[in-house]
């Protein structure tokens, strides 16, 4: 199941606001926004301010208030790319709406959606356009910064300038001021229309839900889904785009459709037919709700894209053990050999090196799941073994692949029995306990090795002094044996230690054993 990423196409309505925050007005247009109170009347120029938006909403309604004139209502306002700076320095901005010459003291209506951390920036004023001598009529309050709030989480107005009469606004010179009066120019705001997180999922499975991510074409594929909002009933549109891996082009676009009943969450499951002519490979699957939001207007949802893997009919899928490139069902010596020699011999026929890419649905959030000692389906390549050969899953062998074994060192396969490399009779580093234990007239310690490595065998007392060291250098690989006879020692507990790395693989390995010494 996937939760919803982005909107496509978002429709938007005037919100009444019914619940009265401290100092706000609450109008059909939606709440006003606190703005301080008329301070003075300034004639010239245009003024306003701008702010950091601190939360998402939209802008539902504008208005210049009537403090210092009735003439017609001039409204500018800009998102900025960055905080805007003292004049005369320019700004990079868009315009998000402009009103010249509205007559009236109503306010009026827009929907502008803000996002949070957005720049936003307002100036406005009373006058018939165009004004030749600037006499437009600003209402003026005190000396910014003023503290506001935006649905009631505070914001801070700061100072907006131009230096000219709006309607001649030349692109960029728009500055700000560290301290000075605000414009006052009334904005109306509500919450975005939104389609609560998490309500609508998407998988894709077999026809008893169960996950699956490939399957044969022509056959079919099962998208289950959930819609648990709103309340209400509502008709449900459902479309998936199947797109392979590197294209741009749609392959086929599949269109379902379903009722969500009042007062109960819609879970459901659809087949989709796979046609014979959908060509074989990667595949992102985009599925995308119509659905209602909390306005009550339908808007279309995009969920992150699933994965599946389109194969042809009878295809065998390679059945990958990252790191067991010779699929014997146990990495060790002979993996790296054989990847070693795949290489060697792929450098003088190009077209081994590369075949199809392992895909996994959460590789975006963790990727290493290609290491991940599991199995993993895989499309076969040209050479059948190159599929086994790329250990890691990206579509190339290389030196790389090599990561893969040594993560997966001597990892078996669940139910397979041991396949030991020539010569090789341990399965894993480890050490028994000593027998005869206790002991006194001497006791043997049996170890093993699955490669040739650096090995030290050490007895200490308890209080951590060493008594004797019965091996310290390179070992062979096998199970191996070493003799402790405690002879002039006192009786007692002492510690064995067995620490070992392996001169292939840089595996380390220590162990800590007890022997009771009497006599």
């Amino acid at each position: 199941m996937k939760q919803m990423i982005r909107h496509a196409g978002v429709t938007t309505a005037l919100l009444l606001v019914l619940v009265m925050l401290p100092g706000m007005e609450v109008v059909a247009q939606g709440t006003l926004m606190p703005i301080p109170p008329h301070g003075s009347t300034y004639t010239g120029y245009s003024r306003g301010y701008w702010f950091t938006a601190p939360t998402s909403f939209f802008i539902t309604g504008v208005r210049v208030p009537t403090d210092a004139s009735t003439a017609d209502q001039n409204i500018f306002i800009v998102r900025f790319a960055a905080p805007p700076p003292g004049l005369p320095g320019t700004s990079t901005y868009t315009v998000l709406g402009q009103w010249y010459n509205i007559p009236g003291t109503n306010v009026i209506p827009c929907q502008i959606l803000v996002n949070s951390g957005d720049f936003i920036g307002v100036i406005g004023h009373r006058c018939v356009l165009p004004a030749t001598n600037f006499n437009a009529i600003n209402s003026y309050t005190s000396t910014g910064p003023a503290a506001s709030n935006i649905l009631g989480v505070p914001v801070d107005l700061y100072r907006l300038m131009y230096q000219d009469n709006i309607v001649n606004i030349v692109p960029g010179l728009l500055g700000s001021a560290a301290t000075g009066q605000l414009g006052r120019v009334e904005l109306y705001v509500a919450p975005p229309c939104v389609i609560p997180e998490g309500s609508l999922t998407a998988a894709l499975t077999d026809a008893f839900g169960n996950p699956k991510n490939y399957v044969e074409a022509p056959g079919s594929i099962h998208l289950q889904y959930q819609v648990s909002y709103p309340d209400g009933a509502s008709n449900v549109g459902i479309t998936a785009v199947f797109t392979r891996i590197g294209e741009t082009v749609p392959a086929f676009t599949v269109t379902l459709n379903d009722v969500k009943a009042a007062g109960s969450t819609l879970l459901s499951r659809q087949a989709i037919s796979l046609p014979a002519n959908v060509p074989p490979g990667y595949y992102t699957v985009t599925v995308t709700f119509s659905t209602l939001n909390s306005c009550g207007n339908y808007e279309d949802t995009e969920l992150e894209p699933l994965s599946l893997m389109i194969v042809r009919p009878g295809t065998q899928l390679c059945r990958v053990w990252p790191g067991d490139v010779n699929n014997d069902d146990l990495v060790n010596y002979s993996d790296r050999r054989d990847l070693n020699t795949y290489i060697h011999d792929a450098n003088l026929r190009s077209s081994w090196l590369t075949g199809p890419a392992r895909f996994r649905t959460d590789a975006a959030t963790n990727p290493l799941v290609f290491y991940n000692w599991e199995e993993q389906p895989a499309i076969p390549w040209d050479t059948p073994e190159g599929c086994y050969m790329d250990a890691d899953g990206n579509g190339v062998v290389n030196n790389f692949d090599y990561i893969a074994i040594k993560l997966n060192w001597l990892k078996l396969r669940p139910g397979s029995p041991a396949k030991r490399g020539e010569g090789f009779s341990a399965v894993s580093f480890d050490i028994d306990q000593n027998h005869p234990n206790p002991f006194s007239d001497g006791t043997t310690i049996r170890f093993h090795l699955p490669e040739a490595s650096m090995t030290q065998l050490v007895v200490v007392d308890m209080l951590g002094r060493t008594v004797a060291t019965l091996v310290d250098g390179q070992v062979e690989a096998g199970t191996r044996f070493a003799h402790f006879s405690g002879e002039g020692l006192p009786a007692g507990k002492y510690l064995l230690r067995f620490t070992s790395m392996g001169s292939e693989s840089g595996l380390r390995f220590a162990k800590t054993i007890t022997m009771a010494l009497v006599k």
